[in-house]
């Protein structure tokens, strides 16, 4: 299912009359993801502009989370990109486990961006066969070699890594990326070694990521809708810390 996300945009003036459901997309989703609960059918979800994102309205932001909180068995993917850089954020159900319900792969993007190079990202889903689950099981981001298309006018791309081999996941599903937020919790060498290096498309990132960089990155990972004040007020550096000196080499 593709939606127009631009229906949450907050440069979108007209949604100032309505921005609650314009449209009636989402209702029309809930007839499509009832319709597929109902015959078993799993459902991928394409969009523009993540709904954890502020410059997505609060209204449809809340009411698209609870959407994917009451269909977590039925929709096993999200996809979408607007950022143009390479990050998750996961969404967790209202009921008091708080246990995650879905995620956003926010992926980087084929058009240039300041410091950024042109890339791509590929899925491997878990499909086609009796059991199919069409849950991601890998992710590759593969680059432009800039240079060798400045120089030889020739189109190049290398792969800058593969989810199964930088986190040793073989399985993203919430629960999983749940664990993968949990180790940038604790270990800030990680989260520096990894995600802030892809994040950036670069082999060193650009500039360190202090204190609040690295608290605003662990907040956005669990932000899955906008205008929350409250989703990251548990985030503390204490915790990281506590880690650090558990774990500290001599």
């Amino acid at each position: 299912i593709s939606l127009n996300t631009q229906y949450c945009d907050n440069l979108n003036f007209w949604l100032y009359l309505n921005n609650t459901d314009p449209g009636n997309m989402l209702q029309w989703l809930v007839s499509e993801l009832t319709w597929a609960e109902l015959r078993g059918v799993k459902v991928i979800v394409l969009g523009h502009i993540p709904t954890g994102r502020s410059d997505c309205m609060k209204a449809f932001s809340w009411n698209y989370y609870r959407i994917v909180d009451r269909f977590e068995s039925t929709v096993v993917g999200q996809y979408m990109g607007h950022t143009h850089q390479d990050h998750f954020s996961l969404m967790y159900s209202e009921e008091p486990d708080r246990h995650p319900t879905g995620f956003l792969f926010i992926s980087p993007s084929l058009t240039t961006y300041k410091n950024l190079r042109p890339s791509v990202r590929v899925y491997e889903l878990d499909g086609v066969h009796s059991e199919s689950t069409y849950r991601p099981l890998k992710s590759e981001t593969w680059l432009l070699d800039l240079n060798r298309a400045n120089e030889k006018n020739e189109t190049a791309w290398e792969l800058e890594y593969d989810s199964e081999t930088a986190y040793n996941m073989t399985w993203l599903v919430p629960d999983t990326m749940q664990e993968l937020y949990g180790r940038f919790e604790q270990d800030r060498g990680f989260f520096t070694k990894t995600f802030w290096r892809y994040k950036n498309h670069v082999q060193q990132p650009v500039s360190p990521c202090d204190d609040t960089c690295y608290r605003n990155n662990l907040c956005e990972m669990i932000t899955g809708r906008s205008h929350d004040p409250d989703i990251c007020k548990d985030i503390s550096l204490e915790k990281q810390r506590e880690f650090f000196l558990l774990n500290k080499m001599c």
